[in-house]
Parts: structure tokens; C-alpha cells; sequence
């Protein structure tokens, strides 16, 4: 989920608006999970994902939170997650 809100963001121009998107991101997956964003953030997100995103890299958007999906797409979905994480 982490993945999909932060593809949904721009590409951070500096560090300071890679805090508020990762910020904003982490709080939207947390309400969906219904958990704090600290626990969200330390038992649920990958942090290899936020790191490549302050790197400026994320998935290509696929869906939104919370939107039902296909198994095709959710396929798509795992396949750039892990790409994403594995690079």
C-alpha cells in the first residue's frame, strides 16, 4: 500500500518534500490498517520502499488504496514492488 500512495506522489525536489509525501503516504496506509503511523511505519512498510522513493524511485501507479483490484493488476502490482525493492 506504501508502494501505491507514494507512486501517486511527485518526485521530491528536496528533502524536506520527501518527509511530507512520505509522511502524508504513511499516514493514509495507517487509517486503511487502522494502526498508528509508527507501527505502520516500523511493521508494515517495507523500508526499502521509502528509501527508493527519497531516491526517486517508486512503482508505476497502478491503483489507489483501498480500490478493489483484479488479480491482473494485483499481480502487476507484486511485480513492481518487488522490483522496486530488489533494485
Amino acid at each position: 500500500m506504501a508502494a501505491i500512495e507514494l507512486a501517486a506522489e511527485p518526485e521530491p525536489t528536496s528533502k524536506a518534500a520527501a518527509k511530507r509525501a512520505i509522511s502524508a503516504a504513511v499516514d493514509r496506509v495507517a487509517e486503511v490498517l487502522g494502526n498508528t503511523p509508527a507501527v505502520c511505519r516500523r511493521s508494515y512498510i517495507d523500508p526499502r520502499v521509502i528509501e527508493r522513493f527519497r531516491e526517486g524511485e517508486a512503482i508505476d501507479p497502478v491503483a489507489s488504496v483501498g480500490e478493489a483490484m483484479t488479480a491482473r493488476a494485483r499481480t502487476k502490482l507484486e511485480r513492481e514492488v518487488r522490483r522496486l525493492v530488489s533494485g
